[in-house]
């Protein structure tokens, strides 16, 4: 969970960085902070290599555990409407997760996607999703999950536009005889984003997530609060720094 932050992190101030030199237009790129956690802090650094039809990412982090990595690849030919993508995570204490796949359009706006996800301990899932663009503007995805003992796990959702973000709500269902519903809305805000998440499972418990993610010069900061059926709250916040450029003579 520690490395999944990290890296949504440097993602996020990454692209806050891209956005604030459009005039910037190399092919490769790179970005170095700092960033501090829930339970640690540390450092990081990123190169993106693009190319027409590709996008290649490379990142690192050290803290007190150690090192972690995370390569991704992503293609895309616009002519045949077909792409593939890759990533793997290594963590600090040395083990990787990683996924892959390909995407196939299949209409405007419309696609599948075919892969699988490999978690630390090497098990592999499954992954089969559709993503539907209607005629109201709005996108369906119907995903499904497959364990490697064969479980299931079925997620139908639906994707709305808002004038200042989108909305996005479902259910799910697993063959365990698990199922819910979700709703998650996600809003623009003056400095960042603002997202409210809920889920409510087959017994009728509702957790409740809220995140605002906003930035004030090089540093993103994200304040996370979520609250439990019982009514229990807990509450973390993190944020990350982005090196300003080297100064060139």
């Amino acid at each position: 969970m520690v490395d999944k932050r990290i890296i949504a992190f440097v993602m996020a101030a990454f692209m806050l960085a891209v956005l604030a030199r459009p005039d910037a237009s190399a092919e490769q790129r790179s970005r170095s902070g700092s960033y501090q956690g829930r339970n640690t802090s540390g450092t990081w650094q990123q190169n993106v290599k693009r190319a027409p039809g590709q996008v290649d990412r490379s990142t690192t982090w050290q803290n007190e555990r150690g090192q972690g990595s995370r390569t991704a690849e992503r293609n895309w030919n616009r002519e045949t409407g077909t792409g593939s993508y890759s990533a793997t995570t290594t963590r600090a204490d040395g083990r990787n997760t990683s996924r892959q796949g390909t995407v196939t359009r299949t209409g405007e706006g419309s696609y599948t996607v075919e892969g699988t996800r490999t978690g630390p301990r090497g098990k592999v899932t499954e992954v089969d999703k559709s993503s539907t663009k209607n005629p109201d503007g709005t996108t369906s995805v119907h995903s499904i999950y497959t364990g490697p003992e064969g479980r299931t796990k079925t997620v139908d959702s639906t994707i709305r536009k808002t004038a200042d973000g989108r909305r996005v709500t479902g259910s799910y269902g697993t063959s365990g005889g698990k199922s819910g519903s979700f709703d998650s809305n996600v809003t623009r805000t003056e400095d960042g984003v603002a997202k409210e998440q809920s889920l409510t499972n087959q017994d009728g418990r509702t957790w409740k997530r809220s995140i605002q993610r906003a930035r004030d010069a090089n540093t993103v900061r994200r304040d996370v609060n979520v609250t439990a059926p019982d009514g229990r709250t807990r509450s973390h916040t993190g944020s990350l720094t982005v090196d300003p450029p080297a100064q060139s003579n």
